[in-house]
């Protein structure tokens, strides 16, 4: 049974069913070539400007901020800056409507704009776990809280928006819909080992991957213990952010955006990478325009959910041989 049902996620019915997204997607609507070209070339210069122009490095400047709420207002500032800078594109080229005069679209981007930055930027909870934990056990519950988090400021506050304002929409932004249809999206993990072995090289890679150190005490807890508890929020986490970008972003905002919820969600999906080697920042670009066109298609963030914690162990994994190994 474990060979059939390999042999089903290897088929090439589950490609054929991702690429009939693409075609479908791209042949409903019209895509105008100097939008997406004009959109790419925005995030491009972002990223360039993050990585390589002064060393600026958004993330670094912005977390080195005086007092505290100013680093809230930069990152909120910048998120609002590449989502309305897109929509000004997208209005230009006529795709859509003048939505900066929609009352309902702008309360609901500010809030999204405002949960993304919470998100980002929440670190209340290191003074609680000063307080609860030795010094020894400090750091590796910074790391795992860092995961949890994002359920009390992604999760909960889009579900009690959901069910104020939006709960006729019985699909709640993709999480409450069939997981029978996983399989098409697991050609999509099996195409990145390679590319994830090869990335594992890279020393900017290694330097930040794995997440987990197994010289993070504790509790007297095993490191296999340590590893399969962070490993399990780690995980967690990608739910959350796909329930905001591909789910929230792009679902939530289909009624005024239609195909178009796409291309805002990616720009601040690559912002949310800022922080991290540019290699994975460049793929998030990718990444994140290939989750959010399945998404609208299919309207399930199942896939992207699994997809999305796939990679994330995988390279993990590939990080931690590496360090081991060599």
């Amino acid at each position: 049974m474990a060979f059939l049902a390999l042999g089903s996620f290897l088929s090439g019915n589950n490609m054929k069913a991702v690429w009939q997204y693409f075609k479908d997607f791209h042949k409903e609507v019209i895509h105008p070539p100097m939008m997406y070209l004009l959109i790419s070339l925005f995030i491009a210069i972002l990223t360039a400007m993050n990585y390589l122009l002064l060393d600026i490095r958004f993330e670094k400047w912005m977390y080195q901020l005086k007092p505290i709420e100013w680093t809230y207002l930069a990152h909120f500032v910048l998120f609002g800056f590449i989502y309305f800078g897109i929509i000004y594109i997208c209005y230009r080229y006529k795709t859509i409507p003048n939505l900066f005069k929609n009352k309902a679209f702008m309360v609901k981007s500010l809030i999204m704009l405002l949960i993304l930055t919470l998100d980002v930027c929440f670190h209340y909870h290191t003074f609680l776990i000063r307080n609860l934990f030795e010094f020894q056990d400090r750091f590796f519950m910074y790391k795992v809280s860092n995961q949890i988090t994002s359920l009390f400021i992604i999760l909960l506050p889009l579900f009690f928006y959901y069910r104020k304002y939006e709960k006729d929409n019985t699909n709640f932004y993709g999480l409450n819909t069939s997981v029978k249809k996983i399989g098409q999206y697991m050609p999509l993990i099996l195409i990145m080992i390679p590319l994830i072995g090869i990335a594992s090289f890279e020393e900017n890679i290694r330097d930040f991957y794995p997440q987990f150190s197994s010289k993070l005490e504790f509790m007297n807890w095993s490191v296999e213990l340590r590893a399969i508890v962070f490993e399990f929020f780690y995980a967690f986490d990608f739910l959350t952010t796909e329930f905001l970008f591909r789910g929230f972003m792009v679902l939530g905002f289909v009624a005024f955006l239609g195909p178009r919820a796409v291309l805002p969600m990616v720009g601040l999906y690559v912002a949310l990478h800022f922080g991290k080697p540019a290699g994975e920042t460049i793929g998030s670009f990718f990444g994140g325009y290939i989750l959010g066109v399945l998404t609208y298609q299919s309207k399930n963030i199942w896939g992207g959910i699994v997809v999305h914690i796939g990679i994330a162990l995988l390279m993990e994994l590939a990080a931690w041989m590496q360090n081991t190994f060599n």
